[in-house]
């Protein structure tokens, strides 16, 4: 029994074979018992452009997708180096007041024993420990600077191979200005 081409419902067959995994339309007329003869031909006249140019459209898409994640991700990159930038720039502002403050630290210890004549050893042993801290001012730490001016030039060369050449040199510009202020001072 041969069934009438009339029959079928061409765009419901066409929209499966577009969407589906079939390899050709051959195939896929095959799978679904549908004779492959010149009025079948005529109503499936197209199908493989179709199917060829929405695995296109697909493959464009998940290039365009694959690529907005990636920017996502970049982006989230570079806006966490610029914060941690900026904690860094509040970090070497506070130490920057701090170049020539210096601490000592002296620490004392004392030992009390107390003897036991009758047993011949000692009963009772103490230890006391007494700290003092002094803070004083004198010329700069020259190496603690140079320290400061080289994490951020790193943290500058960083941003400007994440920027591509469109770094923000501000923070050196605040350094500088922290500098210039603490030194009129």
């Amino acid at each position: 029994m041969v069934r009438s081409v009339a029959k079928y419902d061409w765009n419901n067959l066409e929209k499966e074979y577009i969407l589906g995994d079939y390899k050709s339309v051959s195939a896929f007329l095959k799978e679904k018992n549908i004779p492959n003869n010149g009025s079948t031909k005529k109503s499936t006249k197209g199908w493989k452009e179709k199917k060829v140019l929405k695995e296109n459209q697909k493959s464009t898409k998940t290039i365009e997708k694959v690529i907005e994640k990636q920017a996502e991700q970049e982006a989230k990159k570079i806006v966490n180096i610029k914060d941690t930038a900026e904690q860094l720039l509040d970090k070497i502002n506070l130490s920057i007041l701090e170049l020539d403050r210096y601490f000592s630290r002296n620490t004392k210890k004392s030992k009390v024993v107390e003897y036991d004549y009758k047993v011949g050893k000692p009963s009772k042993e103490t230890i006391e420990e007494h700290e003092e801290i002094q803070e004083f001012n004198s010329i700069i730490d020259r190496s603690g600077l140079k320290q400061l001016t080289s994490a951020l030039k790193d943290l500058n060369e960083i941003l400007e191979d994440k920027e591509k050449g469109n770094a923000d040199s501000s923070f050196a510009k605040e350094l500088e200005e922290a500098w210039r202020l603490r030194n009129d001072k």
